[in-house]
């Protein structure tokens, strides 16, 4: 009998930073930031530390049950240094300041006046999703929705794609989650929304953990049909032309300032890289969309562009130069180049 199992090698590059949730929230109680790095601790582990000084146990309890009423919430470090505690041997990890946290970009709102370390406190940050050692990985489940996604819009394309009645075809592809990924590769970027009728950028009080641009990530995926090796084995294809699909309905309305440039095979991967990377452009309903949107934040035609700021960064070309990823500090949100290749595993 004829083996229909396939493995491929996918190797992601990320272009944008890019950020996969893992539902969890740091507040200003549970982060340092001092010496040009955000530091999460080990709060458990900050516990287990100072819980035999009765006194000292109690603050930290009632500082860490302190609703917060709308005015100032007290920062950890606050807390710390009001209880002399200098030590930051708590476990957890940093992620260095890029320097772009709180930038003001002419012509847009800000958020936040960064002059002091106080105020470089930011709002909730949303963390990205670790394994058990607190490594950063990308689930096999966020690859695989894109790769559908693309497959769904470019290979399918009508309601006949074989799903029902226990013919579903991506049950035949199966994406393995990413290799860790080290803290190192982590920053923290803020949300950006790029209005093009507009033509103007602003910033909103969303900060995520992100991987950084330059970040190399790998994911072994595994076919068990020949019509699903079929379509893995043409997925630079596809990709290439969601992306066209893509720009077509709207990257093209922007200014090509702001567009970054492809590197390897193109896709979007994770929050904040916006609708359109994301649906079935043969089945969506913009009106229907339109009429769920919270008021304040109702989406108006086909919406802005998910934008982030992030230090300029060059990458080595083949033949020895350096070209940069983007045009300026702005990034697309989520954009990422692959490559892959089918794996003789004999």
């Amino acid at each position: 009998m004829k083996n229909y199992h396939t493995e491929f090698k996918f190797n992601l590059f990320v272009l944008g930073p890019m950020h996969i949730g893992s539902g969890k929230k740091y507040t200003k109680k549970e982060y340092i930031y001092e010496n040009e790095k955000y530091y999460f601790p080990d709060m458990g582990e900050l516990y287990l530390k100072i819980r035999n000084n009765e006194k000292l146990s109690k603050k930290f309890i009632e500082f860490m049950s302190e609703r917060n009423t709308g005015y100032r919430t007290t920062p950890l470090k606050e807390f710390l240094s009001k209880n002399n505690i200098n030590d930051r041997d708590f476990g957890g990890y940093s992620i260095a300041e890029s320097g772009y946290e709180f930038e003001k970009k002419q012509g847009s709102r800000n958020w936040n006046n960064a002059s002091n370390d106080s105020s470089r406190n930011l709002n909730e940050i949303v963390a990205f999703v670790k394994d058990e050692f607190g490594n950063p990985y990308i689930p096999g489940s966020s690859l695989k929705g894109a790769i559908r996604t693309i497959l769904v819009n470019e290979e399918f394309k009508t309601d006949d794609v074989p799903w029902k009645d226990g013919n579903n075809i991506f049950n035949e592809i199966r994406v393995s989650d990413s290799k860790p990924i080290s803290v190192d590769n982590l920053t923290l970027v803020q949300k950006w929304d790029y209005n093009a009728k507009k033509n103007c950028s602003n910033s909103l009080p969303i900060w995520r953990e992100s991987l950084k641009p330059l970040t190399r990530v790998e994911f072994t995926i595994t076919t068990s049909s020949e019509r699903a090796r079929k379509l893995i084995e043409n997925l630079s294809h596809y990709a290439k032309n969601f992306y066209q699909r893509y720009k077509n309905k709207f990257l093209s309305a922007y200014p090509d300032s702001i567009i970054q440039k492809n590197i390897g095979c193109p896709i979007y991967l994770g929050a904040g890289s916006g609708l359109w990377t994301k649906v079935d452009y043969h089945h969506v309903r913009i009106d229907k969309i339109q009429e769920k949107s919270y008021k304040k934040m109702k989406m108006k035609g086909n919406g802005v562009l998910k934008l982030t700021r992030y230090k300029k960064v060059k990458i080595k070309t083949k033949d020895g130069k350096y070209i940069p990823l983007a045009k300026d500090v702005f990034y697309e949100m989520g954009k990422c180049g692959f490559s892959i290749k089918e794996v003789d595993v004999g």
